[in-house]
């Protein structure tokens, strides 16, 4: 039975071996750059007391995911985590835990981080982690003292922590002598030095009590209580957010936050009630004042909520919050209980903590503050490095050389506890205010895309797969941010010719793709774009006249594009344009305030200048496209979807209700719009967003403006920028609405009659489906409809079949037909145009045998370790600058270009994700994705085909190709199938699933189907791989690689993979193919570079 879902642990031996030797080799630990260290000499600032021991700093990690194995608890200390709290154990130690578990997406979810290991097991991982910290505490030099907590955590009633297998994993964390002696005496070959250490057999002299949500009042005094007598442990109860109420408690997260979580009644029926925690907490302190023992708050626990997730699947009824949104919450539930304890409350802080609010977290007076759901983001552990250097700004702006200090100088109060109360209160109602915590996006922020996930080569820049031209849009960051302004308009004009336009008006899906996303905010790679494109022109050069001759078909955004790319690449370019103008829905219907007349032309006069000849007032019909196709080598069809589409209810055809292009055709050209006061927009597209802000400029103060959808607005296929702007600029959007009928009176419109919709199943796009609720009719009052339901294309010269094509070839069925833009797709951006205009020249030129590109400039060198450490900050980014909402009744630019300097800061905020990604090997809390550095490889393998028994003809295969130097394995005694790596890999699939699985113990690779394990026997590294029941081993003998099969052995050559010899062990296949060698060559590699052998 498989069991890759499972942890399967590592000796203390084999883990300091693998920390150790990467360390003195890489300088790092776990990938984590030494760099990043907390180093507790140079930060004392930090340092206090709890459970009458010194505590380095007050941060830590919560009990969860982050605190079940030893290399996260050693993960974690080394940057800067002293305050442990160890995975909650209980009697029940083999529990099946739902698997995807985690989904951190913005607010943090989970279904149950329930123990996984048992408990001697965890014991184990504690040991190994408290030995191992001593080690590299005493390697660094750091000092006798590790000003280190582990903190107990235990669950979840009386019953079971009366049970043997806890009674002894209490015995053991008190006092673990005879278990500590026999680790020592097994590594001392390793770390010869760890006899000169003291470390302690005492691993825990505290405790926090973990009940499940709808835990009696009773049971959780009663483990309290005897936690504090029968055990002598000083102990913190978790408490949860529920205790706020179910008035306030959503109050806050629905309404104030707009967070869409939904808390059960029965969330609030069985939790602790407010009055009985009272009662406990008093009890609770009196007893623990008389054991002289320590007592206080751990605040707080997950929020329970219904599961909306499709990641946790259907059988999953409750998921549990965390994160940002329950920041606020957790933050009120220590007002509401300091308030009723003047402050004399000893609490630990966990809902939601980051770099930007711990400091404000510490001047509440928290003892200690620990983290789970930010060090779950892209950046992991290395981002508490960050914490600290916020804290010392923070310290320095106070002028307080310690904690304490610190509290008392950030309010305006003469003592410790009288100002930490001062500033919870006012930081309690500062949260419920603060944008850091509320929901204002539109759709979830989400990473994923489209593109495969294989074995290697996964690195690739989500913002430039996003992208519909595909810009190289890292490397313009870069060349922006190092001041090299005339490069990045280079790279820019290599696949896209237009950088004022899209600079302006881009729906820039490239920032929703961009990783920073999981970071802070999204790069503004639109608004660096537009600041490039107003720099000095940069041109690039054509190369000579080739002969050969194209026509284009619309001098729009798509036809123009092409014709840019293929008369650099020497075509003679003639464009037809049925219009008086280029530019097509961006010259005649994209408003002023959007986009600019100078931008316009700036762009479009780059492609006459290399000579393309555009004939206006042109239209083509089926005589001048005979003719063409005649006269042309190619055409291509660029044609935009200039008809609108009809809206066909009754009473549609009143002249009250405007036709959506006609409407914005005539405001920009300074004609009657033909609006009354009371417009309805129709629609959730681009068009109908751009028809309600011109109308809102129209109508004046008096007026009105609504726009209808029959979907919510998660689903309108507007840029989310635009329909942000729409609600900023007090148009009503009324969701889940479908016009029914136009109402009129005397012949005018007054009213819109619509049906409420519901959402149910999917289309066949995969869309969600609104579907009529009966009986819902209401009216809308207006004088003008406006139907921005979608665009027709205007073309008669061919019918749809014979034009039908696809985003690969863009050929039609006409011959050298070509078509890209509107004409393909229908009514879709500018940016999808230029990207097809781009790609179907680039199919021209192939098919015409013409070579050609355009080089970019020289690329970044980065170092691997630079990499990494940019992967460590949270920056946040420019804001836009925007005209101020009292002024957008004109027809005004609605946004400025930013400033220099704020440019360039914002380039410089990239990750350059197309040269290294890593997001699995930091969002990992088991650091079970590794990252491995191979010289890439090109081989040209061989097969063997059997001419007769036991002889072979060599044959030429096929290439096999590894192009980037990083590459991950999956380290599967670490992986629980958490689900984490998933939520943040920008491809399509996740790298537990998708990447090789490497074994470190034979015992676990036994247990499984599939999988990888490196065997070191007589100096000899044997990789062998495991399908099922069969087996192929790759040996490294003597700068040869042998390769076995169950039926086959051979000897290939390790620098070019050519075979040596080939012979069957039984009978065997006439074929042999060899490519799993070379794939195990690979993996070999990283095996090697993951165990040091």
């Amino acid at each position: 039975m498989s069991t890759s879902d499972k942890f399967h642990t590592i000796s203390l031996k084999q883990l300091l071996k693998l920390i150790l030797n990467e360390y003195d080799n890489n300088g790092s630990v776990f990938g984590i750059p030494k760099e990043l260290f907390f180093t507790p000499n140079h930060n004392k600032s930090f340092s206090t007391e709890i459970f009458n021991q010194k505590l380095h700093t007050p941060l830590g990690i919560a009990a969860g995911p982050h605190s079940q194995m030893a290399q996260n608890i050693i993960g974690a200390w080394l940057m800067g985590a002293r305050y442990i709290e160890l995975k909650t154990v209980q009697t029940l130690d083999e529990l099946k835990v739902s698997k995807p578990c985690i989904d951190m997406q913005d607010e943090g979810y989970n279904c149950e981080w329930s123990q996984e290991l048992k408990i001697h097991e965890s014991f184990n991982e504690y040991l190994n982690a408290w030995i191992i910290i001593h080690i590299l505490n005493h390697k660094f030099g750091w000092g006798k003292e590790i000003g280190t907590i582990f903190n107990m955590s235990v669950g979840y009633n009386l019953q079971g922590i009366m049970n043997e297998n806890v009674q002894w994993f209490f015995e053991k964390m008190s006092n673990c002598k005879e278990e500590l002696i026999e680790a020592i005496e097994d590594i001392e070959g390793t770390y010869p030095q760890v006899n000169e250490i003291e470390i302690p057999s005492t691993l825990s002299n505290n405790i926090t009590l973990s009940t499940m949500h709808g835990c009696p009042a009773n049971e959780i005094e009663d483990i309290a209580k005897y936690l504090l007598e029968k055990k002598n442990l000083h102990t913190y109860v978790k408490l949860n957010p529920t205790l706020l109420g179910p008035e306030m408690l959503r109050d806050i997260l629905n309404n104030k936050l707009n967070f869409k979580t939904n808390v059960p009644d029965i969330a609030f029926e069985h939790d602790l009630k407010y009055p009985d925690a009272l009662r406990i907490i008093k009890s609770l302190q009196k007893t623990a004042k008389e054991k002289n023992l320590q007592f206080g708050l751990k605040l707080t626990n997950t929020l329970e909520s219904i599961n909306s997730k499709d990641i946790f699947g259907s059988s999953v009824d409750m998921m549990y919050m965390s994160g940002r949104a329950l920041h606020p919450i957790s933050i009120n539930v220590a007002k509401k209980l300091q308030n009723e304890f003047n402050g004399e409350l000893q609490l630990s802080f966990s809902a939601g903590a980051s770099a930007f609010n711990i400091s404000d977290i510490l001047s509440c007076g928290f003892k200690t503050v620990t983290v789970c759901s930010d060090i779950l983001r892209p950046g992991g552990y290395m981002r508490l490095n960050q914490y600290f250097e916020k804290l010392e700004e923070s310290f320095k702006t106070k002028s307080s050389l310690g904690i304490d200090e610190f509290v008392v100088k950030s309010s305006d109060k003469q003592n410790l506890k009288d100002s930490a109360l001062s500033n919870l209160n006012l930081y309690a109602d500062k949260v419920l205010e603060s944008g850091d915590y509320k929901r204002e996006y539109i759709k979830t922020p989400d990473i994923k895309g489209k593109r495969e996930l294989g074995y290697f080569d996964c690195i690739s820049a989500p913002c430039r797969d996003t992208c519909s031209t595909n810009q190289d849009i890292p490397d313009y960051l870069y060349y922006t941010s190092t001041n090299q302004f005339d490069k990045a308009y280079e790279v820019i004009l290599r696949t896209n010719p237009f950088p004022s336009i899209t600079g302006m008006v881009c729906d820039h899906l490239c920032q929703n793709k961009c990783t920073r996303i999981n970071y802070d905010n999204s790069l503004q790679i639109r608004e660096v774009k537009r600041f490039i494109s107003e720099q000095d022109e940069v041109k690039l050069k054509p190369v000579a006249n080739n002969g050969i001759k194209v026509a284009i078909i619309g001098a729009g955004p798509s036809g123009l594009s092409s014709a840019y790319y293929l008369a650099l690449a020497g075509f003679s370019v003639d464009v037809f344009e049925a219009k008086s103008k280029s530019g097509g829905m961006v010259q005649f219907a994209i408003p002023g305030f959007r986009l600019t007349d100078e931008a316009i032309a700036k762009d479009f006069k780059r492609v006459t200048d290399l000579g393309v000849n555009i004939h206006f007032n042109s239209k083509v019909d089926s005589n001048k496209f005979l003719s063409l196709k005649k006269e042309s080598n190619h055409i291509y069809i660029g044609a935009g979807a200039q008809l609108s589409a009809e809206l066909k209810i009754e009473g549609s055809e009143s002249k009250d209700v405007i036709d959506p292009l006609t409407f914005l055709f005539n405001v920009k050209q300074g004609k009657e719009s033909g609006l009354g006061k009371n417009i309805v927009i129709i629609g959730g597209g681009n068009t109908a967003m751009d028809a309600a802000r011109t109308a809102y400029r129209l109508v004046g103060k008096d007026g009105k403006v609504t726009i209808v959808y029959r979907r919510t607005i998660n689903e309108m296929p507007a840029d989310q920028g635009e329909i942000k702007a729409v609600l900023e600029e007090g148009v009503d959007i009324i969701e889940l609405v479908a016009p029914e009928k136009v109402i009129q009176k005397d012949g005018n419109v007054k009213a819109l009659l619509c049906s409420k919709m519901e959402l149910k199943g999917v289309d066949a796009k995969g869309r969600l489906q609104s579907q009529k609720i009966e009986g819902s009719e209401f009216e809308i009052a207006c004088d003008t409809i406006i139907p921005a339901i979608g665009q027709n294309l205007d073309i008669d010269f061919a019918t749809n079949d014979l034009l039908s094509a696809d985003t690969k070839t863009y050929k039609t069925k006409l011959g050298n037909v070509y078509i890209g833009g509107d004409a393909l797709r229908g009514a879709s951006t500018a940016i999808n145009a230029i990207g097809d205009g781009r790609k179907a020249a680039e199919q021209i030129m192939k098919e015409s045998k013409i070579d050609f590109s355009i080089q970019k400039p020289n690329s970044k060198n980065f170092s691997r370790k630079d990499l990494m450490i940019k992967r460590s900050k949270r920056i946040f980014g420019a804001e836009l600058k925007e005209l101020p909402l009292n002024d957008r009744r004109s027809f005004k630019l609605a946004s400025e270009t930013l400033s220099k300097q704020t440019i360039v800061e914002e380039s410089n905020r990239c990750l350059y994700c197309d040269e290294i990604c890593n997001i699995c090997t930091t969002v990992c809390p088991n650091f079970a994705n590794f990252s491995y550095e191979i010289e890439p490889i090109k081989y040209n393998l061989q097969k063997a085909i059997q001419i007769e028994k036991g002889k072979f003809e060599i044959q030429s295969d096929k290439v096999f190709e590894v192009k980037q130097k990083y590459q991950i394995l999956n380290i599967a005694n670490f992986c629980n199938e958490c689900g984490n790596c998933n939520t943040f890999c920008p491809t399509n699939s996740a790298p537990y699933k998708g990447k090789p699985k490497i074994y470190l113990t034979l015992s676990a690779f036994k247990e499984v189907q599939n999988g990888y394990y490196l065997s070191i026997k007589d100096d000899k590294r044997i990789l062998i791989a495991k399908e099922g029941s069969g087996f192929k081993t790759l040996t490294e003998v003597n700068g040869e690689y042998v390769y076995e099969t169950d039926y086959v052995f051979s000897r290939l050559n390790m620098a070019d993979f050519s075979i040596l010899e080939v012979k069957c062990k039984t009978n065997c296949a006439k074929e042999l193919y060899f490519e799993n060698a070379a794939i195990m060559s690979i993996i070999l590699k990283g095996a090697k570079k993951l165990i040091f052998a």
